[in-house]
């Protein structure tokens, strides 16, 4: 698998469509695998966190979840094949999961919605089958976080959902990946609460448009200060870019 390094981020150059596959081939090798799925808002963080730059590149696979991504990996000049939205790859896991008899834990979320989730998810997909749901308000650091793994481990899923929010979720992740038994990790932000319904996607002519980030802005003007880390990001990229040149790294 090509690597595309964007601010010393190690990227998959992958596609939609070969993303979960690869994910699944995994499973079936009995390879334990964390994914992450880093934005533009995320790379920045790593950029300006050292410690948060290694845990996301010690996941074993890491899709570019973003146009802000793709963008900056065409101004390197290594183009990047696509965005893979970690809500699509989360959704396509779903799906191979239904086909191939595989079992998911869904964990994050307010009280509810892992579990609205699990029920909207199994109405599209009935061969579904879920292991368990969490919400994601836990103590990480004390004993309900051994709890959370217990409960996570003796439902047997085959597939966790880790969604709680960056970097915590990936944080969480790394620390737990190897007293978790499931064998896929998927790392997947606000994703239950589109599958709940709770939270309704852009409309297709704004993903199409790659206006995705302009949607949830007018959904959520709260959301400007976080969108700042845009045009930060595109920034740290330039540095990097000019760093490269001279042959030095980020």
């Amino acid at each position: 698998m090509q690597k595309i390094k964007i601010l010393d981020i190690p990227f998959d150059n992958i596609t939609k469509k070969e993303a979960p596959e690869l994910a699944f081939s995994r499973i079936s090798a009995k390879k334990k695998t964390v994914v992450v799925t880093p934005n533009a808002e995320i790379a920045q963080m790593c950029a300006e966190d050292e410690n948060i730059k290694k845990v996301v590149c010690s996941a074993d696979m890491i899709l570019p979840d973003g146009e802000g991504v793709v963008l900056a990996s065409k101004k390197l000049g290594t183009p990047l094949f696509e965005k893979v939205a970690g809500v699509e790859f989360g959704m396509d896991c779903v799906s191979l999961a239904a086909e191939r008899g595989y079992s998911l834990f869904l964990l994050g979320g307010k009280e509810g919605v892992a579990e609205k989730a699990a029920s909207e998810l199994c109405s599209h997909f009935p061969a579904l089958r879920i292991a368990g749901v969490r919400n994601g308000y836990f103590d990480r650091d004390s004993k309900e976080n051994e709890h959370v793994l217990n409960q996570i481990n003796k439902s047997g899923a085959d597939i966790l959902f880790v969604c709680l929010g960056a970097p915590t979720q990936e944080k969480w992740a790394a620390e737990n990946r190897d007293k978790l038994s499931p064998l896929l990790i998927c790392c997947l932000g606000g994703s239950l609460d589109i599958y709940s319904g709770n939270v309704k996607r852009a409309p297709k002519l704004f993903i199409k448009l790659r206006l995705e980030w302009f949607w949830r802005l007018l959904k959520e003007p709260t959301r400007i200060g976080r969108m700042m880390n845009l045009p930060k990001f595109l920034h740290s990229v330039n540095k990097y870019k000019k760093l490269q040149k001279r042959g030095t790294k980020c």
